[in-house]
């Protein structure tokens, strides 16, 4: 399975950069969902149609850190949940030398938009989509590469002040770049990451506005049992770049632009039978090790993703 290097779900670093659920205290999310980049996401698979059904994503906190490190005096425990479906589409077409992709994802949520200084907030039901009208990949002989235009289309529900969002009420704008590196002439083993800038327009009918953040996402691993499993060490970070602007901010309120980092065990399963390929299944579990001005705790991804058309294996 030489190839399986650009089959993997864990290829859809620009796609599955979409849905922002991680709640947050003092600063306000963006619409990116951190950690489901994972190992080799920074490459793009073969062309064919994929489909993702499901993706699930889970984060648990009971702990918000203040600048220093010091967790506040907050005696609650949260989950905030998504659900989505989506599709990414490879194409034969060639733009700077890469070939071109397009992706769009929906997603569902329970207990999402946990903001500010509502860690109880959020409701249930659709929440932003999100769209990659361009992403471009390369494959060298030792390196994969990516890059990608992400926009997050404020589909969710929100009004100021509610309680019950299911949507962040604003237009976001995220480019990316990234790369996977073969460690070894067999491709068996790899090390990647993705960087991307995201940009916020003004929450609906408020003054608020989400700062700028940085995010880079990936992992080191290996591919075993001739490419059928992929296992290995993944990590997400983000940090603010920019304050956010807050409307009728008190005075009390804490300040300052957040950042984190979390690590973890990913494993992906190759979904074959008979020498052909139909899919794979990748889970991965990640503690934030690190957290400022927000939350801090564990996040879990389970992605299932399928190809529209199954291929035959090279050798089978």
């Amino acid at each position: 399975m030489r190839r399986d290097s650009g089959l993997r779900a864990t290829a859809f670093g620009v796609l599955l950069s979409m849905i922002g659920v991680t709640p947050a205290f003092a600063q306000l999310n963006t619409q990116h969902i951190k950690g489901t980049v994972g190992l080799k996401g920074g490459s793009q698979p073969p062309p064919n149609t994929y489909i993702i059904a499901p993706l699930i994503y889970v984060y648990n906190t009971d702990t918000v850190k203040d600048a220093n490190g010091n967790a506040l005096p907050i005696n609650t425990s949260v989950t905030s949940s998504a659900f989505a479906g989506g599709f990414n589409v490879v194409t034969t077409k060639k733009v700077l030398g890469g070939l071109y992709g397009f992706s769009m994802l929906f997603p569902a949520a329970i207990n999402n938009n946990l903001q500010g200084a509502n860690l109880d907030a959020g409701g249930a039901g659709l929440t932003d989509s999100a769209i990659v009208p361009i992403s471009l990949g390369w494959h060298f002989k030792r390196a994969d590469a990516i890059a990608g235009y992400t926009i997050y289309l404020p589909t969710g529900q929100f009004h100021p002040l509610a309680l019950d969002n299911t949507g962040f009420g604003m237009w976001g704008h995220e480019p990316s770049v990234g790369a996977t590196v073969y460690l070894t002439d067999s491709h068996q083993y790899h090390a990647a990451t993705v960087a991307n800038l995201t940009f916020n327009t003004k929450k609906r009918n408020t003054n608020t506005q989400v700062g700028t953040a940085m995010n880079l996402e990936g992992g080191v691993g290996g591919d075993f049992y001739k490419g059928k499993v992929t296992a290995g060490l993944v990590y997400y970070t983000e940090w603010k770049l920019s304050e956010d602007t807050i409307a009728g901010l008190p005075g009390t309120f804490p300040l300052g632009k957040n950042s984190v980092f979390a690590l973890g065990p990913e494993v992906q399963l190759a979904l074959e039978r008979g020498g052909t390929l139909y899919g794979f299944v990748k889970v991965n579990y990640q503690w934030e090790a690190y957290a400022r001005v927000t939350t801090q705790g564990s996040e879990l991804t389970v992605l299932a993703t399928f190809l529209l058309k199954p291929i035959k294996l090279p050798g089978t």
